[in-house]
């Protein structure tokens, strides 16, 4: 039983090692996350613990600054929350298989990138990657403020970077999928384990007496 978590570690890598992220997108007003996937962080307490780096918390829009993604009326992530550039990091604290976000006002100079446990990028995408939004910065465009989903194809991803080299990275609602951590992983096989050889000795057990 001790090899457990060792395997299961061994596979989340050999995972990673193959894994290629796709990326999904639909139109705002954001529809809330996809199906199989929680909201995680939704910046209305502020700062989520994890959340390090150049940012700031916003609602509304400033003019040359930051603008609110489309139909949000609520608090949002914005990068960089001072000058003209810069980068926030999340530690994301479970693992997760997909991720989504309401990505406002696309830009090319908006950049957003993955890492596994092993700090292994799963990707960095700019705002042209997004399909089929233009990335031309438009505020009312509901073709370029959307819900984008990044799918890691089996790989995890426990971090992720935010980077804008001009004003700025608006983003809300992160949502995803997570699985069971490798100890979580390992206390369920040795738990299936168990059951199966308690069936076994009962099963035993029952012809002896038969």
């Amino acid at each position: 039983m001790r090899n457990f978590p060792m395997l299961v570690a061994a596979l989340a890598i050999a995972g990673s090692a193959q894994a290629a992220t796709t990326i999904s997108s639909t139109n705002g007003p954001d529809a809330g996350p996809l199906a199989g996937q929680v909201v995680t962080y939704n910046f209305e307490s502020g700062a989520p613990a994890g959340l390090t780096g150049n940012y700031t918390i916003a609602t509304g829009s400033a003019s040359g600054l930051y603008a609110a993604p489309l139909g949000d009326t609520t608090h949002y992530l914005v990068v960089p929350g001072a000058g003209a550039s810069g980068s926030a990091t999340l530690n994301l604290g479970l693992a997760y298989k997909s991720l989504s976000f309401y990505w406002g006002s696309i830009d090319t100079y908006n950049t957003v990138e993955f890492f596994d446990a092993g700090g292994v990028s799963l990707g960095s995408f700019t705002g042209s990657a997004v399909p089929p939004a233009p990335a031309d910065g438009s505020t009312g465009s509901a073709l370029n403020n959307r819900r984008v989903n990044f799918d890691f194809g089996g790989a995890l991803a426990t971090k992720v970077t935010f980077t804008s080299t001009s004003q700025a990275f608006e983003l809300d609602d992160i949502a995803g999928s997570a699985v069971p951590e490798p100890a979580t992983w390992a206390m369920l096989i040795m738990g299936m384990s168990m059951v199966g050889v308690s069936v076994r000795r009962r099963r035993y057990l029952g012809s002896v007496a038969a």
